[in-house]
């Protein structure tokens, strides 16, 4: 057991978060933490992270737990440099490397029999962290999360939110605590990122609990489900999709408890009403006594939670043509972000953009709207284009004003009509009334998506929709937009929407722009059957030599091969084992540094042989597959 919660309770001021919230969680276990927005998951983290205190229940942690938390708002205080920060998550790892980098130098001089038994022991430790890898896994981290080379000495001070969050999570990465919380991980990651965080999270050696509304990112990677609702959790099996068939198999059966207990409650209370006082009291009294009884132990049938209900109107056609590019480019200073792009955008066409973070994808859609100037080429808009335009986490709106005087504002609305059209975007009550800045970032994109419906414009650009939206809101913005009638341009990294809502796709890439001629389920398709292929040609070599041997070869000159194929092998396998023996004698004397002479040399040594070992095993199993391949054919002769 690495974490119990039991009974635990929150109460602000004006509401109870959560009461009686129970669950466990054991190590390496890969666990979803799910439920709307507002329903109390980021409140039971920070209780979690000892951020808050209940107010009342219990967290209990294994003896010496390491807890890594990634929140919506992680990064506030960094260090200097993008690598200085990421490399907090190895400085254990790098510390003892430039210690034993000193201690080295010192061994080659006069060393003391102090700096003998430090070096002996830190070297041990070094090895037990697995040092050596250290520097290549934060290279390829921070690699994966869509950092460059040029960029390890950038100011962290000059990152934006979303790279501050992506560097925040590279360092929680490579600390690898026992438990890893990560809060709506994927809202600043690209495709590609993303993609290579579900396998990372496949293969941690520790324990997750992940916070997200991205179906697909929680169906390739959690293998248990917390559902939030009411104040309460309740735990669910996975994958996403059992989970989903469990809990509407629960709901069923709870609903039809429910009803047949209000239908005995109603019986027993018409008894007790048409008969107490009457001849049959005593049996009235009896019926009320099991009425209480039921009333104790009766339950709810499971509310139906309101989903968002917004749509788009009819819109006026525009002409053939409503955007194009021709030769566009653009760069800010030395940093080129896209060149040479020729794009058409149709009437009635949806299009998917996507791409590395930092390949110009937002700054692309400002180009076509006539905000920003390009570098170089040219845009159109065409005849007759209203455009809506939905900026990244609604950045676009006036944190001082509240909903309703946004509506009535800035899209002429009457106040009833306004709050009408709030509520079909679950923007109710006293919310209307507040501040935008106070709002939740889900709360805003929802304010967002009602101008657009209001306005309902022949052409969508939406950047980001779904950040900070939950799973019921999302698959309510799906059927929206498949009730779209005018022309979408989409930047997502939401799977699931490109695939339901996109027939042509823009995969912006620093290597140049790739124009699809399909969804983003077929460009995917057709991506993974690219590779499919590239894989086959690399290992076209060694089929086409197997074909030749197979109409070249007779059975003596086959058998001769099989035969030179199992001395490889043998001496392979010899090879193997000496180098193994050489790693183990080289750890022994770095056992008892006092003994060896050149301990410089030694510890390089010891990393040499460490890649050759692993060099030799490639080249066994190469071997292994082509003396499997001959013995088939001598089968098939």
């Amino acid at each position: 057991m690495l974490l119990s919660v039991r009974g635990l309770k929150k109460e602000f001021s004006d509401s109870v978060v959560l009461d009686g919230v129970d669950f466990r969680l054991d190590g390496m276990e890969k666990v979803a933490l799910v439920g709307r927005n507002g329903c109390g998951k980021t409140t039971l983290l920070r209780i979690l992270t000892g951020e808050y205190e209940a107010t009342a229940g219990s967290v209990q942690w294994a003896r010496g737990a390491k807890v890594g938390y990634l929140s919506q708002h992680a990064g506030e205080t960094m260090m200097p440099t993008v690598w200085e920060e990421a490399r907090r998550g190895v400085l254990e790892q790098m510390e003892a490397h430039e210690r034993l980098s000193e201690l080295e130098k010192r061994l080659e001089q006069d060393p003391t029999e102090d700096e003998l038994e430090e070096y002996q022991r830190l070297h041990d430790h070094f090895l037990n962290l697995e040092g050596y890898a250290a520097e290549r896994e934060l290279r390829n981290v921070l690699s994966q999360l869509g950092f460059t080379e040029d960029e390890y000495e950038k100011p962290t001070s000059a990152l934006s939110g979303g790279e501050r969050t992506r560097l925040a999570l590279s360092r929680l990465l490579l600390e690898e605590p026992d438990l890893l919380i990560l809060d709506e991980p994927t809202n600043h990651l690209d495709l590609n990122a993303t993609e290579w965080l579900e396998s990372w999270i496949s293969n941690y050696r520790g324990a997750v609990l992940l916070v997200s509304h991205d179906r697909t990112f929680l169906a390739n990677s959690a293998q248990r489900f917390l559902e939030m609702r009411d104040g309460t959790v309740k735990a669910y099996p996975g994958p996403m999709e059992k989970y989903l068939k469990v809990k509407a198999e629960d709901e069923a059966r709870l609903a039809e408890v429910a009803r047949r207990q209000a239908l005995q409650a109603a019986k027993l209370d018409e008894y007790v009403r048409r008969f107490m006082n009457s001849q049959r009291t005593a049996q009235a009294r009896g019926r009320l006594k099991q009425l209480e009884r039921l009333r104790e132990v009766q339950v709810s049938a499971p509310k139906a939670e309101r989903g968002m209900a917004g749509g788009f109107g009819k819109v006026e056609r525009s002409g053939d043509i409503v955007l194009e590019a021709k030769g566009l480019g653009m760069a800010f200073g030395d940093e080129r972000l896209f060149k040479d792009l020729d794009w058409t955008v149709r009437n009635g066409e949806r299009w998917g953009v996507i791409g590395e973070n930092g390949s110009g994808k937002s700054t692309l859609l400002k180009i076509l709207l006539g905000e920003l100037e390009p570098s170089e080429g040219r845009t159109r808009i065409g005849a007759r284009v209203v455009a809506g335009y939905f900026r990244q986490d609604a950045e676009d709106l006036d944190p001082e004003m509240t909903p309703l005087e946004f509506c009535v504002w800035e899209l002429d609305m009457m106040p009833p009509e306004a709050r009408n059209l709030l509520a079909r975007f679950l923007i109710t009550g006293d919310d209307v009334m507040r501040p935008i800045a106070t709002l939740s970032g889900g709360e805003r994109n929802k304010l967002s998506l009602a101008k657009l419906t209001h306005q309902s414009p022949n052409l969508l650009v939406l950047d980001e929709p779904t950040n900070h939206l939950d799973m019921d809101s999302r698959d309510a913005l799906v059927e929206v937009l498949r009730d779209y009638k005018g022309t979408l341009v989409l930047i997502s990294h939401d799977r699931q929407l490109l695939g339901l809502i996109t027939d042509h796709t823009l995969d912006m890439r620093r290597s140049g722009p790739i124009l699809f001629p399909g969804s983003y389920a077929d460009y995917r398709q057709r991506q993974a059957k690219e590779a499919q292929a590239a894989a086959a040609t690399a290992a076209k070599p060694v089929a086409t030599q197997a074909a030749v041997a197979t109409v070249t070869l007779s059975p003596r000159e086959l058998s001769k091969e099989i035969q030179r194929l199992e001395r490889e092998l043998e001496t392979a396998e010899e090879t193997i084992h000496a180098k193994e023996e050489e790693l183990k004698s080289v750890e022994a004397k770095l056992g008892d540094p006092v003994q060896v002479d050149d301990l410089m040399g030694l510890t390089k040594r010891h990393g040499e042989l460490q890649v050759e070992i692993e060099s030799a095993m490639g080249k066994w199993a190469e071997i292994g597959e082509k003396l499997e391949e001959a013995r088939a054919m001598q089968g098939r002769a």
